[in-house]
């Protein structure tokens, strides 16, 4: 295999003959082939570990619920103790693979990538997987900073541990046996399912037969994105990008229409958004309207001051319910290109955390020229 993400693969050690012997059968030929090449280690920074599945295949098979019972066999696992397994299924007689990731920390499961060549490319083309949201990749890159590098057998885990309602936060991050900070979310949280609206547990992966429902019709949706007539502004940060909206769309008014969550709930055409239940978490259609949301290169020269600050309306839009003490929304990173866009932009307050606030951050602030309050 030649993919870039493997430049780095820090091997521990050779599979065993007899461990591949015993699933040669179970497993995708190009797996058995990268075992064989590559062995058992780390690679993306030691952000994923390829793991032996005889030491995780009875724990990840006892604290994942399934509706069907296809074997599931562990083949690595994530910096923050996700599991990443091969899942087997029969379709026309004909044996048929797929990758699933068990999030411990979120208490869910979800289907991943129906090849080992898909994995591997959309480890190489995030813009087309949705590597962040997947692998929260930005995180992993904080935590090392603060905490410093991993060992094999470990992992980034929560103190306290996570639950359903938990918010992350950077500081309830430590360095723990990975094996072992499992066992205890386990005995904490109980199985991972993947729960319909109606508590019904289902199947998440590709071969699972889910029922269709037709997308509701919107008369006259005014959150209907449609692409604008002049150059748009570009943006490599989404907290950045919130920042900018906040000013135009909510304290200038000129970007229309102004979002409001509560209304754009009863236009999204794929179901109606229920706010009391999904207000308390970033609710992802808001997001994605906010990602793909062009604004005009033309109002660029309207930013002159960024106040952030946990009362804004921007971030009430995401998480309807937030109660700002967690580092959701803080401003990590922006690039040159973003602020070289905003010439008279001069004053910026920030709401990080002081463990979020990096010198490269302030630093290229300062280099654009903007005074920064935090």
């Amino acid at each position: 295999m030649d993919y870039k993400v493997l430049d780095d693969f820090e091997k521990v050690s050779d599979v065993s003959p007899e461990t591949i012997k015993k699933y040669e059968d179970l497993l995708p030929a190009e797996w058995i082939g990268f075992w064989k090449e590559y062995g058992y280690g780390s690679f993306m920074n030691g952000y994923l570990r390829v793991i032996d599945p005889d030491e995780y295949k009875d724990f990840y098979n006892e604290s994942v619920l399934k509706l069907y019972k296809e074997e599931a066999i562990p083949v690595m696992v994530t910096a923050f103790g996700d599991i990443i397994a091969f899942k087997i299924s029969f379709k026309n007689d004909e044996k048929k693979w797929s990758l699933e990731c068990a999030y411990y920390r979120y208490v869910r499961s979800t289907f991943f990538l129906p090849s080992v060549e898909h994995f591997f490319e959309g480890l190489c083309t995030p813009e087309v997987f949705g590597f962040e949201e997947n692998f929260t990749f930005i995180k992993y890159a904080e935590a090392v900073e603060k905490l410093g590098k991993l060992k094999y057998d470990q992992c980034f885990g929560y103190e306290p541990i996570l639950t359903k309602r938990s918010k992350e936060k950077l500081t309830d991050l430590r360095i723990v046996d990975t094996k072992a900070y499992l066992k205890a979310a386990f005995v904490q949280n109980s199985r991972i399912e993947d729960l319909m609206l109606d508590g019904k547990v289902i199947d998440v992966s590709y071969s699972a037969k889910k029922e269709k429902k037709p997308k509701r019709v919107i008369a006259d949706n005014p959150y209907e994105l449609k692409p604008i007539n002049e150059p748009a502004l570009k943006f490599d940060n989404f907290n950045f990008k919130l920042c900018i909206i906040q000013v135009l769309m909510y304290e200038k008014k000129l970007l229309k229409p102004v979002f409001d969550i509560y209304e754009f709930s009863k236009c999204y055409p794929p179901r109606e958004i229920n706010i009391d239940e999904e207000g308390y978490d970033p609710i992802k259609p808001a997001i994605e309207y906010f990602k793909r949301l062009e604004i005009p290169t033309s109002l660029a020269d309207e930013i002159k001051e960024i106040i952030m600050d946990g009362g804004n309306d921007i971030y009430g839009q995401i998480i309807p319910f937030w109660d700002g003490e967690d580092e959701y929304f803080d401003l990590k990173r922006v690039s040159d290109a973003e602020l070289s866009q905003f010439p008279n932009l001069k004053h910026m307050v920030l709401i990080n955390s002081p463990e979020n606030l990096g010198k490269t951050l302030l630093n290229r602030l300062k280099k654009h020229g903007i005074e920064v309050n935090e």
